[in-house]
């Protein structure tokens, strides 16, 4: 194991996932592309199901309630959990009222 490999294993561990509108993806891109601590993230498009998540509900245009379905974009981030615990912390301020949906888990393994 390297020494930097040896460090990232001693700090804790986090996985970020955010689910957003698609109209806030290359926003989203932008910044996530800015974060230091950050070495990358996927992004993919999902589709949401369901009413709406979070305090500023959106509610289903007629086609989404015929579907069943929003169109929605979701990026994956792997990095200390501290760092994406400020990272949600600053997207959760920034985009209060926007329908961002985030999910912040400690890995309990990965690999080396």
């Amino acid at each position: 194991m390297t020494q930097d490999t040896t460090l990232q294993h001693s700090v804790p561990q986090g996985l970020l996932i955010l689910i957003a509108p698609p109209d806030l993806e290359e926003t989203l891109i932008d910044i996530l592309l800015q974060q230091t601590a950050i070495s990358g993230f996927t992004s993919s498009h999902v589709s949401g199901h369901g009413g709406s998540h979070g305090e500023s509900a959106v509610k289903l245009s007629i086609m989404e309630q015929v579907t069943g379905r929003q169109q929605r974009v979701q990026f994956m981030l792997h990095a200390a959990l501290i760092d994406l615990q400020n990272l949600a912390a600053s997207l959760k301020t920034q985009f209060k009222s926007t329908d961002i949906h985030y999910i912040l888990m400690p890995i309990a393994e990965m690999p080396a």
